[in-house]
């Protein structure tokens, strides 16, 4: 597939996230022209090595396909999941190649983020988008989810599409860890997250839900994909495109 479709690219000039990552594109990659013409023309050639200005310098992010220019676009530009720079503890629930993390851990020299990714090709590819920062990272091979144990994770070719028990073209089992008592193995170490990032493909939502109030006294801020219809009691929400934001209010524990 090499060409995106006419109405998609239409329908993003209407909303307010595109034209932030207009203006971003322009303001923090080194080469702006290319970097669109990936995203909205599905141009280029793959794979290849983009580079991003950031608050520690110039970061060097691998990307193996058209779907890893649109992640990439989505955290540095997008700003889908916004860190302040003076942030030190995130967690990252599916972190695929590591393109999410590199925006967090540049964001300070002592930024901490714990990631989670099952698929063997991504992690690959995740500590070589990361080298360098190993000492500040923890990286989990599991998928998350509502019990421990093991299951069936659907993927696709590119591994950036992906889930429990979805039906794609390939299937691999997988340890899964119940994200309840992740956040609490964090919070035992850190005290405190900063930003907990869900994208799971699917149990977004149910992940929300299930923490107990006591983990989420301890959480500032929270970016899920998807669109949530509810609202978290001692959170402020926005739903910025096709993620959910919600961010602790000043009055809550």
């Amino acid at each position: 597939m090499n060409k995106r479709p006419l109405g998609k690219i239409l329908r993003v000039f209407f909303k307010k996230p595109f034209y932030i990552a207009f203006l971003n594109i322009f303001r923090y990659f080194e080469k702006p022209i290319d970097v669109l013409r990936r995203y909205l023309l599905w141009k280029g050639t793959y794979p290849t090595k983009l580079k991003v200005k950031t608050p520690l310098g110039k970061q060097e992010v691998s990307l193996f396909s058209f779907h890893d220019t649109i992640t990439l676009v989505e955290c540095f530009a997008k700003l889908d999941y916004q860190a302040k720079k003076n942030i030190s503890c995130v967690v990252d629930f599916g972190s695929n190649i590591g393109i999410s993390a590199s925006y967090f851990l540049t964001r300070n020299n002592n930024v901490k983020v714990y990631l989670f990714e099952p698929l063997p090709e991504n992690i690959e590819k995740l500590k070589a988008n990361l080298k360098g920062f190993e000492k500040r990272y923890v990286l989990n091979d599991v998928a998350v989810g509502l019990e421990n144990g093991h299951a069936n994770f659907g993927f696709e070719s590119t591994g950036r599409y992906g889930g429990l028990g979805r039906e794609l073209p390939q299937t691999i089992q997988v340890q899964v860890r119940k994200a309840e008592e992740v956040i609490a193995d964090v919070l035992k170490n850190e005290g405190r997250i900063d930003i907990l990032k869900i994208d799971v493909e699917g149990l977004e939502t149910a992940l929300i839900e299930n923490l107990s109030p006591d983990s989420l006294k301890k959480i500032d801020h929270i970016y899920a994909e998807t669109i949530y219809n509810k609202n978290l009691p001692g959170f402020e929400k926005e739903q910025y495109g096709d993620v959910v934001r919600f961010r602790k209010t000043f009055n809550a524990p």
